[in-house]
């Protein structure tokens, strides 16, 4: 099964998790790694990633979804998937963490997991008044 990991600075991991299995129920194939301090170097940080995917990759992949784009989760994030079976995206939010977890099971690879993750993650970032006002005329 494609293994998805939330790569974030400090609590966010935990809480994406945590509200994801809140909607969606305890998921064996959610996996995270924190940023917990400030001095904690990108290597540090990388050998974490690494160990992790080790520990729980059996061959189907890994998708990565990190907090922002050009920060440390991020920059360790991508040193890691190079020459592997693995995808990063950039930007996480909760409907990204929840395509994931529902769709992980369905596709055929991470490459299209991560596509179909990205486009629900695009579609869930709307100006809610505006779209409100809209369906109100």
């Amino acid at each position: 099964m494609i293994k998805i990991l939330i790569v974030a600075h400090c609590g966010l991991t935990e809480e994406l998790i945590k509200s994801a299995e809140f909607i969606a129920g305890k998921q064996e194939n959610l996996m995270f790694v924190s940023k917990n301090t400030n001095d904690e170097s990108l290597s540090s940080l990388q050998e974490k990633i690494l160990n992790i995917i080790k520990e729980n990759d059996d061959g189907s992949g890994v998708l990565i979804l990190t907090d922002m784009f050009g920060g440390t989760p991020y920059n360790a994030s991508m040193k890691v998937c190079l020459n592997t079976n693995i995808e990063v995206l950039t930007g996480v939010n909760l409907p990204m963490v929840l395509s994931a977890v529902f769709s992980s099971k369905t596709v055929n690879s991470v490459t299209e997991l991560a596509n179909k993750v990205l486009n629900d993650g695009l579609k869930s970032i709307v100006n809610a008044k505006q779209l409100f006002l809209e369906k109100m005329k």
